[in-house]
């Protein structure tokens, strides 16, 4: 996707609250955001969205010194959806197809996003949420299928918080397809709030399935600018599942076979696929 007419307005308001986070105030705060309108102005409309913000995000952690503004708040998102997990688990063992049970409450793990909105949401009350709605685009017996033929998949991750939600992806995967090499990416560096290594750790999804980093600080992917272990991981495999708008953003329209699970969260993406904010997508990118 490239930049909208609303994207401008959510970039500053992310660079507004990553400034505030890093302590920049004052004279500095109104300097930072002087600065960060200046290059939305310069920066090419062919740009997609995670690919202008992240220039922002690095110039704030220049000017502050700040390398990860929501650490804490990612530490928390963590702690809470780890209590939500053995629940989970159980709720999953229990549902009469454990794939859409899972994979919906991926999807739904998908609201905590401190890029898109300023306050926490409430996850359980959304996670309740999309289990129970039907999802705007649900292309999961399409996953099915693929996964039954599949030898190697790799589930990109996007948030922390919602990492513990993939984890369960991931576990109910390997338990229904135990022949699976299953691989998960995180990002490679602090972006907004996106899940790193240390969160696969602390959320023990590096127990589950190896986990691998993008290679690239970025919330998204640019395939040509990451990890050459990322690459290698990303075209071998046979199914590609790819978690928040983020991944939308940068990937749509590529060959491979992605399946994207996100909740629409703004209104360039509401556009683009003529949905509801909120609404719930598990969208094969072949099914078109």
């Amino acid at each position: 996707m490239k930049l909208d007419a609303e994207c401008y307005p959510c970039m500053m308001s992310q660079a507004f609250r990553a400034a505030r986070l890093s302590g920049l105030k004052g004279a500095a705060l109104r300097d930072t955001m002087r600065e960060t309108a200046g290059f939305l102005r310069e920066v090419k409309p062919t740009t997609s969205p995670p690919g202008a913000a992240v220039f922002l995000y690095d110039r704030i952690k220049e000017i502050s010194g700040v390398e990860d503004p929501f650490h804490e708040l990612k530490l928390k998102s963590n702690e809470k959806a780890l209590a939500l997990l053995p629940r989970l688990m159980e709720d999953a063992k229990n549902s009469p197809d454990i794939l859409s049970f899972a994979m919906r409450a991926a999807v739904a793990g998908n609201i905590i996003d401190f890029g898109a909105f300023a306050a926490p949401v409430d996850l359980e009350e959304n996670i309740q949420m999309v289990l129970e709605n039907e999802a705007f685009i649900d292309h999961t017996e399409q996953l099915r299928t693929d996964l039954a033929s599949a030898s190697s998949a790799l589930i990109i991750c996007d948030n922390a918080g919602e990492i513990v939600m993939d984890r369960l992806l991931c576990e109910v995967l390997l338990s229904l397809y135990p022949s699976l090499d299953l691989t998960a990416a995180v990002r490679g560096g602090p972006a907004i709030n996106d899940a790193t290594l240390e969160d696969a750790q602390k959320t023990g999804l590096d127990m589950v399935c190896p986990v691998i980093t993008t290679g690239l600080a970025m919330a998204g992917i640019e395939l040509d600018r990451c990890s050459p272990r990322f690459q290698e991981t990303f075209h071998k495999a046979d199914v590609i599942l790819a978690k928040g708008q983020g991944n939308f953003e940068t990937m749509d329209g590529r060959r491979e076979n992605i399946y994207f699970l996100f909740q629409v969260k703004c209104d360039c993406v509401s556009k683009a696929l003529d949905a509801e904010k909120g609404a719930a997508v598990i969208w094969s990118l072949s099914q078109g």
